[in-house]
């Protein structure tokens, strides 16, 4: 196992190609690594990659191993020279809403991304422009995956929906749909390398494995057949995350698929048996990221803004029966039916609040009968009119916390410190820098001014933490957190 550091904030996404592997995070930098002679990653000579002016959500490299992708919440999508690191092309749609993830396909003919507009727009990397623009979902974009023969893309959203489109010829109209995948949306989606396909006809019969996680604490398997009908079935449900799943990743043989996320553990599962073969535990704080290299390596990337490098015996893994002690198999057993927050007792609150110190509120939730089907539907407005709770920043605080139960990728906003001592909740959530100015915005959150004005300039109407349509564009100085940022610094 290799530690490797140098990000000064949350790994978001991680990738290997031969010799290189590399890394994003909302540090607003991309880093890439090299193996050495023996066996170990050192940093590149023109590493970090800097060209995006806010947090980098997803980072892949072509399959032809010529260059390296990154997008980022800028609205960009960045390709990269991998012989010197130069910028070859930034690409950007309309009004540039924030990108979350990005996907070549096999014949590096064709790049896709998907954004928070809701949107999978597919481009053709010769001309660097947008192609085709595929609607329908209606949420955030989360993931995108080509097929390995490049016939069809898979995208998944937030609005816990699974949509099939056409990877080739980029027509329009969504072949294939799943809603209600994953109670609370999708959070990672990954295609398995073996597949069958056949022309017949004139038509291009495949059958295609996909693996999707999110926020019910569950891995799905799902199989998609693309006859004259399209079809995207359910085969099994992988259970023994006791948090959200953030990333699922197959090996390059799709003989193992890993899954990690808020519960800091990675497990490995044989596909064949459907087994959990591995687990392992490492990072510090909840993990959102992994990948597989051609060899007997993968790598995972986390809050704790560090990524390890695992060596694998494959070979081991694959021929074990099961890794899990019993003590790990009962508490899987007992937690696979865990429910999600939206089913939490008046009392499971209060606990949730105890967990963000939030306890001198505890007597306020209980006499408003606060469970998880209302927590969710707290506003700033009732949380000071009704629950008298006149602290803006006690109330930016659990608004925050709700944000995280719904969408783990906010969860960086509730961080105790940073390595410099300083509250991450003094950090803007746009450029994950302390902030100097400031302000409160419509949605009750606050931002450094100058980078939600900069937000608003590109034409951005929704809200960068929550990406609903803010009510108005009136900043208001938030002059306490500024006094509090002061004194920290002092």
């Amino acid at each position: 196992m290799q530690v490797l550091e140098g990000h000064s904030c949350d790994v978001t996404s991680c990738d290997f190609s031969g010799k290189y592997l590399a890394s994003c995070s909302g540090d607003k930098s991309v880093r890439l690594w090299e193996i050495n002679l023996d066996g170990k990653f050192e940093k590149v000579d023109f590493s970090p990659l800097l060209g995006h002016t806010y947090a980098v959500n997803c980072v892949r490299f072509s399959p032809f191993g010529t260059l390296l992708a990154s997008c980022s919440t800028d609205g960009k999508a960045i390709l990269w020279n991998l012989q010197n690191g130069e910028k070859v092309a930034e690409m950007q749609y309309l009004n540039g809403s924030p990108i979350r993830a990005c996907s070549f396909a096999s014949s590096s003919a064709v790049f896709a991304t998907g954004s928070d507009d809701e949107l999978v727009v597919l481009w053709d990397i010769a001309t660097k422009s947008a192609i085709r623009v595929f609607e329908g979902h209606e949420g955030m974009v989360t993931a995108v995956a080509f097929t390995p023969d490049s016939a069809f893309l898979v995208s998944c959203s937030t609005a816990e929906e699974i949509m099939l489109w056409d990877g080739l010829y980029g027509h329009g109209k969504c072949l294939a749909t799943v809603n209600n995948a994953h109670d609370l949306g999708i959070l990672g989606c990954d295609i398995s390398p073996q597949y069958e396909a056949i022309s017949e006809n004139g038509f291009l019969n495949g059958h295609y494995t996909i693996a999707t996680c999110g926020n019910d604490d569950l891995v799905k398997i799902w199989s998609v057949k693309t006859s004259t009908t399209k079809s995207i079935t359910l085969v099994t449900t992988f259970e023994g995350h006791t948090g959200n799943v953030m990333a699922c990743r197959f090996s390059h043989d799709g003989a193992l698929l890993a899954s990690a996320g808020g519960d800091r553990i990675i497990f490995l599962w044989n596909m064949k048996t459907g087994q959990a073969v591995k687990k392992l535990e490492g990072h510090l704080r909840y993990i959102t990221c992994c990948a597989f290299s051609k060899e007997a390596l993968m790598a995972t990337g986390s809050n704790d803004k560090t990524v390890i490098v695992w060596s694998l015996d494959k070979h081991n893994i694959l021929n074990t029966s099961g890794d899990l002690s019993a003590t790990d198999k009962e508490k899987s057993l007992k937690l696979s039916h865990k429910e999600s927050f939206l089913s939490w007792t008046v009392e499971d609150v209060i606990r949730w609040l105890k967990s963000l110190d939030l306890e001198e509120f505890s007597e306020a939730f209980r006499h408003n009968s606060i469970d998880g089907k209302e927590l969710v539907h707290l506003t700033h407005e009732n949380l000071h009119t009704v629950m008298k709770i006149d602290s803006l920043g006690s109330r930016n605080k659990i608004l925050r916390g709700i944000q995280c139960l719904k969408n783990p990728m906010w969860q960086h906003v509730l961080g105790d410190t940073d390595n410099d001592g300083m509250l991450t909740e003094f950090c803007c959530p746009i450029t994950q820098d302390v902030m100097r100015n400031p302000v409160v915005a419509a949605d009750g959150y606050s931002y450094e001014k100058q980078a939600i004005e900069e937000w608003f300039e590109s034409g951005k109407e929704t809200s960068p933490m929550t990406n609903e349509k803010l009510a108005h564009k009136l900043l208001i100085p938030n002059h306490v957190l500024q006094q509090l940022i002061q004194k920290n610094k002092d």
